[in-house]
């Protein structure tokens, strides 16, 4: 690139109209009005107020309308909000997610919301996309061009960023890997329907937590596993149900695990249902071993789930 800055984003058009048809109104309608009350024999006082309360408009207009934007170059992203700045870099970022206050970006060790890229509350409730979605999209292109997706083209596999407008996807990816396992003798369908509203709502949330990395496994493009952790702990993993046995869960424990462990971690955990044998077995072959707490689960009848753990082979051992 040979421009440094590439793009700068304010608010949406509309709303710069309306700020700009404000700011001609109060730069004119006051003034002419207290020019008018001067020439009748007013108090002096009343027109130097409207004029103050004229330049008191002025800078809000531009201070909160005009002011905030969204500034995007080869480094870093820059929020620039009315009284504050921040500044992303790129190999930092963990969450680029719309928000009705404004777009939410975030690293692990700070978080801000863009104001001038916003989404309404009813578009969220309704899974509208709308410009701040487009917006997000975007920037999380740029951050896959300085943190790439691992791809084996060969077999054609990819592990990729999972994207703030795809809660819902998450979530049927889950049920699809869990309903046929855990359906008859851990949620039965007909007491204890899958509860995928609360799935998708609990996705929504971790898509927007900067300390939550949430990653899909796609196979030619179309998405089959999924797995999500934060600094020790894999709080979620699974492939659908036609794609078992292929090493596919193993390739995304390991990405998990690889990523756990390079943050420092001398230990990863895990929490798996007690009664999910398959899921238990599974991660005992990749040498994790069951460290004896117990708690219950989230979903109704809320069965026990027991904790795993796995070792950091590179962490030096405590000495005696």
């Amino acid at each position: 690139m040979t421009e440094q800055t590439r793009r700068v984003w304010r608010a949406r058009p509309v709303t710069l109209v309306l700020v700009a048809a404000f700011a001609l109104a109060a730069g004119v309608v006051i003034p002419v009005l207290a020019y008018l009350l001067y020439r009748n024999g007013s108090a002096l006082w009343l027109p130097a107020l409207l004029v103050v309360l004229t330049a008191l408009a002025l800078l809000y207009v531009w201070r909160f309308g005009l002011h905030p934007r969204l500034q995007v170059t080869d480094q870093n992203v820059e929020i620039i909000n009315p009284f504050r700045r921040y500044s992303f870099d790129w190999h930092d970022i963990t969450v680029i997610a719309p928000g009705e206050n404004g777009l939410l970006i975030g690293s692990e060790d700070n978080l801000a919301e863009a104001w001038c890229v916003q989404k309404s509350n009813f578009a969220s409730r309704h899974g509208r996309l709308t410009r701040a979605d487009r917006i997000a999209n975007q920037l999380l292109d740029i951050v896959e061009l300085h943190d790439p997706p691992i791809e084996d083209e060969k077999n054609g596999l990819r592990i990729r960023r999972a994207r703030p407008d795809e809660p819902k996807l998450l979530a049927r990816l889950e049920r699809a890997a869990s309903e046929e396992a855990l359906g008859a003798h851990v949620f039965p369908p007909q007491q204890y329907p899958y509860p995928a509203g609360a799935v998708t709502r609990r996705w929504r949330r971790e898509l927007r937590d900067p300390l939550m990395h949430a990653y899909l496994l796609e196979i030619q493009d179309s998405p089959v596993g999924y797995v999500a952790f934060n600094g020790d702990t894999v709080h979620h993993l699974g492939i659908v149900s036609d794609h078992h046995r292929r090493g596919y869960g193993t390739a995304l424990l390991e990405f998990a695990c690889m990523e756990i462990f390079s943050g420092g971690a001398r230990e990863a955990f895990c929490w798996v249902l007690t009664d999910n044998h398959l899921a238990r077995a599974f991660y005992r072959a990749q040498g994790w071993t069951e460290t004896g707490e117990r708690r219950n689960s989230e979903y109704p009848p809320h069965p026990q789930s027991l904790q795993m753990m796995c070792r950091n082979p590179h962490a030096p051992r405590r000495s005696l």
